[in-house]
């Protein structure tokens, strides 16, 4: 077994709305609703039967970095980069004036509450999306000011989907600033993505999460965002990668029967682009064709992510998986689980 540190690009802590309040400015501040939309009431743990899931929940920000910390000591992880559970979902706050506040009350939460308490985790932010001038005065002042390595953004309640020019704002200043967007997959107001007609938790998880990803990556790939922004960071995260021969397959065959016409900025085929570009994938280790895929792409890309503490996590497994994988080489693994993230992140 590679024993090489580790970076965990794709961990999660559980922001607590009372928590995000006392940032809130005024007059929101007197506001008692809750800072972002709901969802159907799925079981998520399955009646708090996933034991990692159900220890975390109800923590406090300082609890939840020992615990993390633990972790850490324990597997070898250097650094860990932690999404928020909810907070990407304000940008569905259809009140554009109180997204933007949420969003800097809860940037300003994950600075003060989880960051400073560590020189090894590092929680992202959130933005306000459907104002994409207000959301890079954001992410420049998060980043500037709080110290934010990166901001999560979800596939579903968006204006636009992401590759429209709308959002050039925001990628101008994350471009400019170096800091990674985080596309993360999510379930959460997912019958936009067609899952009304779903029964399940597990099948509306089971579709919604690729499926929101892949509509983001069509539209920011064909609209040309990484020619438009060549130097712009973007991660996608938590469908594991090996949709990636058979989706970019597919871009190509329009691309080059259409491409002219509907994708006139790219001037190569979109598994090129790709190729050539700052995009970057986090992996499951147990994916039968990861091999495959990581040779397509270019080992370059792809990342390692735990999950923790969702109740879908297979953590520790998924690390000592990778670290163990028999087919990959040990330059692919140090790759996968230390460099890219350590330039992605500019750890």
């Amino acid at each position: 077994m590679a024993r090489f540190p580790v970076i965990d690009t794709d961990g999660h802590v559980l922001e607590r709305q009372s928590d995000i309040r006392k940032y809130l400015e005024p007059p929101w501040s007197k506001r008692p609703t809750p800072l972002w939309p709901g969802d159907q009431p799925w079981d998520n743990d399955m009646m708090d039967s996933f034991e990692m899931a159900r220890q975390w929940k109800g923590l406090s920000a300082a609890e939840q970095v020992d615990r993390w910390h633990k972790i850490m000591d324990e597997h070898a992880i250097e650094k860990a980069i932690c999404f928020p559970t909810g907070s990407g979902n304000i940008a569905k706050n259809q009140e554009v004036p109180y997204q933007i506040a949420v969003a800097r009350a809860s940037n300003t939460h994950f600075a003060k509450e989880y960051n400073a308490r560590s020189d090894r985790l590092f929680c992202v932010g959130c933005l306000p999306m459907r104002s994409p001038k207000a959301a890079a005065e954001e992410l420049r002042r998060a980043v500037v000011e709080l110290g934010l390595k990166g901001f999560e953004v979800l596939p579903t309640g968006l204006p636009l989907a992401l590759g429209d020019p709308f959002y050039d704002p925001i990628y101008e200043e994350a471009e400019r600033l170096g800091v990674v967007l985080g596309i993360h997959g999510t379930r959460n107001t997912s019958r936009e993505l067609g899952t009304s007609g779903l029964a399940t938790f597990s099948e509306v998880h089971s579709y919604a999460f690729p499926v929101g990803i892949l509509l983001q990556f069509t539209s920011m790939v064909c609209q040309g965002l990484p020619i438009r922004f060549p130097k712009l960071k973007l991660a996608f995260l938590e469908i594991g990668a090996t949709w990636l021969p058979y989706y970019l397959d597919r871009l190509d065959e329009h691309w080059e029967k259409r491409g002219k016409y509907e994708m006139p900025l790219l001037k190569k085929k979109p598994s090129d682009v790709v190729r050539e570009s700052e995009m970057y994938f986090s992996v499951e280790p147990g994916e039968s064709q990861l091999v495959a895929t990581v040779d397509y792409v270019g080992a370059r890309h792809f990342l390692f992510a735990s999950d923790i503490p969702h109740w879908d996590n297979e953590f520790p497994g998924n690390l000592e998986h990778l670290r163990d994988h028999g087919e990959l080489s040990t330059d692919t693994k140090e790759k996968i689980l230390y460099k890219n993230a350590k330039e992605l992140f500019a750890l």
